[in-house]
């Protein structure tokens, strides 16, 4: 039994080249009707109950997107492929949601289209238990080459495992199932900004976006080729033949067109391509790397939406210079001086030195940008300034730094972060302050009808009585005997409206051994004498 489809576009025309451009038969689908309408669309599924539907997002009587809605309802193993001509952000985000499969932009290409059936077609024959077992061995051999093939480059390139003598192009052949041949090998990092690094379903689409440009536009002019996807940066290793350089980088660039068609889907997409350096022997491939990585970090100088070639240069002794220490300075400074605008300053003196010099790339400043934060933790530890940090603090600033775009806003990240750890910190440190503080405070409350003294409360909150007065007055504004004479005279006043009790019996309670010493001091207090207040507010 064939998988059925249907087709939904409010343009005729559109439906007839959807009809003619898939290659139904090979793909073993059935194309089982088309509408125009989304109403109309609904009444089909319900009558077929197709298993696949190409769908234009807008149409009439039922949006793509109520109509998915409805028909996930009736029938929830249905899949859907979006076709648009606009930029619908929002429609194409919600649609990804509710799990479409992929997303098609006018005009509709051949490949892409059967591309995306092919596709579909195998998650539906895996899911259906459909494949014969040829086609499951097959799939499972295929599935374990990739992998394997896939793997030597993650191991070699990313994980930085020891290669040395093993990239012999002939065992590498045989072992790991390439073509390589002698030529040009060149690694090209491309480099996706803009999109929540946190979206699983974004990622995962353009994931499938960018595989499918590489293998349906690139690999016939090399010798062979890898994809390595890691999120939103993807580092293909090109083996092709010198005659072909040309050809290759005017390939890349349609790559990159391509892929920002996708803005009408992701509204702040961009999209870098660094192409490494070519080398001529493969045991160099690691250096190929390295220059695309450098390529790609120009973005941040040079803009997105770009190929950018590797360009040879000296390295950067920024770190090294008259401004970075002076940086470090000010920012220790500000720092140790608890001065949130001094640290905010020290950075956006940081980034017009770094972005005045012309000798400073791109990998330099987000190099720079990681040593803020190391430069900001360093002066809080060496004041010993209670900082509080998340767990994976600094991997979480340096991942997020790493996958912007540009200058501008990389520093602004930057003083959000550090300034909003920074008035935490402030705060923490306050309250430290203070707590010797609020425990005296609190001491002198319970105590104060005993004959308590500034050393008695010092020694009670652990501080020398010099250290503790000049704390207490800064905190307070009072010093220690002001504030324990409030808080005596505060309870006498309390006692005389509430109690019965004779002003010789309260001068005792509040810590007062001579009546009339007691007497004169509530006087000078209040304005008033003891039996004087009780008269007036009892």
């Amino acid at each position: 039994m064939s998988i059925r489809v249907m087709i939904a576009d409010d343009e005729e025309k559109v439906c007839q080249l959807i009809a003619h451009l898939a290659d139904w038969k090979s793909l073993d689908m059935e194309l089982v009707e088309i509408a125009h309408s989304g109403i109309e669309a609904m009444e089909v599924i319900r009558k077929w109950r197709p298993d696949i539907v190409i769908t234009d997002i807008r149409m009439p009587g039922y949006s793509g997107l109520d109509l998915i809605r409805e028909a996930k309802e009736l029938l929830p193993q249905i899949e859907f492929i979006i076709i648009s001509g606009y930029r619908h952000f929002e429609y194409a985000q919600t649609a990804l949601r509710f799990g479409v499969k992929d997303y098609l932009l006018k005009p509709i290409r051949k490949d892409e289209l059967n591309a995306a059936l092919n596709r579909m077609r195998g998650a539906y024959m895996e899911r259906n238990k459909r494949l014969s077992q040829e086609e499951m061995f097959r799939i499972t051999l295929q599935n374990n080459l990739d992998r394997l093939r896939t793997g030597l480059f993650l191991d070699i390139l990313l994980r930085r495992r020891s290669v040395r003598n093993l990239l012999d192009i002939e065992r590498i052949n045989r072992q790991y199932h390439y073509q390589f041949r002698p030529g040009c090998f060149q690694i090209v990092m491309l480099k996706i900004d803009g999109v929540s690094p946190k979206s699983v379903v974004s990622q995962e689409f353009l994931q499938k976006k960018v595989l499918a440009a590489f293998n349906s536009r690139i690999r016939e002019y090399c010798f062979d080729s890898e994809i390595c996807l890691e999120g939103y940066t993807c580092y293909a290793v090109l083996n092709y033949s010198e005659k072909n350089y040309k050809t290759v980088r005017r390939v890349l660039k349609q790559i990159l067109d391509y892929l920002l068609i996708q803005n009408d889907i992701f509204e702040r997409l961009q999209v870098t391509v660094g192409c490494g350096s070519v080398e001529r022997d493969i045991n160099r491939i690691r250096e190929s790397l390295r220059a695309a990585a450098l390529a790609a970090e120009e973005r941040i100088l040079k803009g997105t939406n770009r190929v950018l070639e590797y360009e040879k240069g000296g390295e950067s002794s920024f770190a090294e210079s008259s401004a970075f220490f002076e940086f470090n300075q000010q920012m220790k400074n500000a720092v140790e001086n608890l001065d949130e605008q001094g640290v905010l300053a020290s950075i956006d003196g940081l980034r017009e030195k770094m972005t005045a010099d012309a000798g400073n790339r791109g990998h330099d400043i987000l190099q720079m940008a990681k040593e803020v934060l190391n430069v900001y933790l360093f002066a809080s530890k060496e004041n010993k300034y209670p900082l509080r940090m998340e767990e994976n603090f600094f991997e979480d600033y340096a991942f997020a730094i790493d996958n912007m775009s540009s200058v501008s806003e990389i520093f602004a990240y930057v003083k959000q972060v550090i300034g909003g750890s920074f008035r935490e910190l402030i705060r923490a440190k306050l309250l430290e302050d203070n707590r010797p503080v609020r425990m005296a405070k609190q001491f002198i409350k319970e105590k104060y009808g005993s004959p308590i003294t500034l050393e008695t409360v010092s020694d009670q909150v652990g501080l020398n009585a010099a250290y503790f007065s000049t704390l207490f007055k800064k905190e307070t504004g009072l010093t220690f005997t002001e504030h324990l004479l409030r808080t005596r005279i505060e309870a006498a006043k309390d006692m005389l409206k509430d109690t019965n009790l004779s002003v010789a019996a309260i001068c005792e309670k509040v810590g007062y051994s001579d009546n009339k010493h007691f007497s004169k001091t509530f006087m000078r207090e209040t304005g008033l004498r003891p039996n004087q207040y009780r008269k007036l507010y009892s």
